[in-house]
């Protein structure tokens, strides 16, 4: 079973806080537009005391560290990163060719691991799939020169079956396999109200992360804000000291 890339967390203290508290705060704003829920966060979030703050801090950190680890394991097992797409002109979906020949990845190491992942996931039944990477990679590390050139030649045979292969490949053209016309979704209640949570959701992570910006930004401008307050009242109180130091020496 091919592994899903992780997920990155985002949205700093205030994600980690919003995430926590969505359920609370949809049904406080139960009937109201979706960014209502965002404004009301973002205000509960402000009246958090730091040492509240704090805790969600560490929470993001933690989750950052845990996503680290499991994109590691993720690239060891041979799965390949994928970037975000920015928002822009929308592009003509491609279609994948199931004929097309499927790049071997991961090196003597995947090849390794795709034989005895059976193995290791019985082995590691129960535990997060990062164990079974963990293990598998203990388990590469152990073997010998000759063990370990036994998979980086199979590695190798591969990667040629798939230069030659791709030789001969021609690929899907826009106008191929389009003769059959898709079949027809049926409108029923069940798929309409799937599309609406579907929606309801993107917009939601859309509005997150536009509060979890602005919110930012606020904390950003706030601080700025107390600094300069601070310097413009540590003026007088210089220039007092200063004065009264002029009078006892006169």
């Amino acid at each position: 079973m091919a592994m899903a890339q992780p997920k990155k967390p985002a949205g700093g203290a205030f994600g980690q806080f919003l995430a926590e508290k969505r359920p609370e705060l949809q049904t406080q704003c139960k009937g109201q537009p979706i960014t209502a829920i965002t404004k009301l966060a973002s205000e509960k979030f402000k009246a958090l005391s730091e040492e509240d703050k704090k805790i969600y801090q560490e929470k993001f950190v933690a989750a950052k560290a845990k996503y680290d680890e499991d994109m590691k394991a993720f690239l060891e097992a041979g799965g390949e990163k994928k970037a975000i797409k920015k928002k822009g002109k929308k592009d003509i979906k491609k279609k994948k060719d199931p004929q097309a020949p499927k790049k071997p990845a991961g090196g003597a190491y995947g090849c390794f691991l795709a034989k005895n992942r059976a193995a290791f996931m019985k082995e590691c039944s129960g535990q997060p799939v990062t164990a079974v990477t963990k293990l598998a990679s203990a388990k590469w590390k152990e073997l010998s020169d000759e063990d370990k050139k036994i998979y980086e030649e199979e590695f190798q045979k591969k990667k040629e079956e798939y230069q030659e292969a791709m030789k001969s490949y021609v690929p899907l053209s826009s106008a191929d396999g389009d003769d059959e016309p898709p079949a027809k979704k049926r409108k029923t209640k069940e798929g309409a109200a799937e599309a609406a949570k579907s929606k309801e959701s993107k917009a939601a992570k859309k509005a997150d992360a536009k509060a979890a910006k602005a919110q930012a930004k606020a904390e950003a401008k706030e601080a700025k804000e107390a600094k300069a307050k601070a310097k413009a009242e540590a003026k007088p109180k210089g220039k007092a000291k200063a004065k009264a130091a002029d009078a006892n020496a006169g």
